[in-house]
């Protein structure tokens, strides 16, 4: 009962949240602005997509590729794209897939449970700090474009560099040999799981920080590239970004389009399923703000929602083929 009641809360407060988004929307303004894009602009801004995706991918190979596991280019974009789906349609600020994507390369390519959670954890250490240091950088713009005033603004400021601080000190300290995680997990109080379990998971948990601060150490060609890599999907996000927006015929300069994708990239971070409703809100608020209005708002809504949708629908389908196989061979393993 409990559970059915927050769900029930979430979603009323999804709808909502849509309904306060879209009330003033005029939908044949909306209809008109998706009728004038051309076959070859859609084409234009799926292939962006798709090269964001493989950027993704390439980041996650090269992590795997420095520790000698020869796991294919495009099955390592697979699984990452696999993992993105599971996140995206998870209640929650994109997490959830991770485990998939430490499962497929364990047991599709033989890598150590400890070192595919290690791996995985640094592939998304890395883009937790591409990400907020971007809702950093966004909400300093939306500060000094007037668009967030007072109070608020340091606030938004303070919050965004907090959470950059999150990622970049717990990678600092696995560098320096300490096990952050494991440290704090061990001193939680879980009466109520079997202690075997409790221990099978802090041996997890001390394998992968370690394996994490030792790929620093020790490949660091190889991590500075994932970086670089990191700042390489922001620059195509931002262009993918503004060419919707040119499409879409809403006149942005390059301050107006990262205001934007800063207010979009908060309300993806607050706890709903792939930010449905806050999306939405967010959208419209800062395009009125911009002088944009709610039709504007919503087109852009509706192509981010159709571009999500459709790369989470193709990442379910890859992790819908390759699950069953991973099923049987547990199966076999145990018989």
């Amino acid at each position: 009962m409990r559970k059915f009641v927050l769900s029930l809360i979430l979603w009323l407060l999804v709808a909502f949240l849509l309904w306060f988004a879209l009330r003033e929307v005029n939908w044949d303004e909306v209809a008109g602005v998706f009728r004038a894009l051309r076959a070859g602009q859609v084409a234009l801004l799926l292939a962006v997509n798709g090269g964001i995706v493989l950027l993704f991918g390439a980041r996650w190979w090269v992590i795997l590729r420095a520790e000698g596991y020869a796991v294919p280019f495009l099955a390592a974009a697979g699984y990452r794209l696999a993992a993105f789906s599971v996140s995206y349609f998870s209640p929650g600020p994109h997490f959830g897939g991770e485990p998939l994507q430490a499962l497929l390369v364990q047991r599709r390519h033989g890598l150590p449970g400890g070192v595919a959670v290690g791996l995985v954890a640094l592939d998304k250490i890395l883009e937790l700090t591409a990400n907020f240091a971007f809702l950093a950088f966004g909400v300093a713009v939306l500060l000094d474009g007037g668009l967030v005033q007072g109070g608020a603004g340091t606030l938004g400021v303070a919050a965004a560099l907090g959470l950059l601080a999150l990622p970049v000190g717990y990678l600092g300290a696995l560098t320096r040999g300490g096990t952050p995680l494991t440290h704090m997990g061990s001193r939680l109080p879980v009466k109520w799981v079997r202690p075997s379990l409790v221990a099978k998971g802090l041996r997890l948990a001390a394998e992968a920080e370690g394996r994490v601060g030792l790929f620093v150490k020790v490949h660091r060609a190889a991590f500075i590239l994932a970086v670089l890599l990191s700042a390489t999907v922001w620059v195509a996000l931002v262009l993918e970004f503004w060419l919707a927006l040119h499409f879409l015929q809403v006149s942005l300069n390059f301050w107006q389009v990262i205001s934007v994708m800063a207010a979009a990239r908060i309300a993806i971070l607050l706890p709903m399923p792939g930010g449905l409703g806050t999306l939405e809100a967010a959208l419209v608020l800062v395009s009125e703000a911009l002088g944009q209005g709610a039709a504007a708002a919503a087109s852009l809504s509706l192509l981010i929602r159709g571009r999500d949708v459709l790369f989470g629908l193709l990442g379910l389908w890859l992790a819908g083929r390759w699950l069953p196989s991973l099923r049987r061979e547990s199966s076999h393993e145990r018989s």
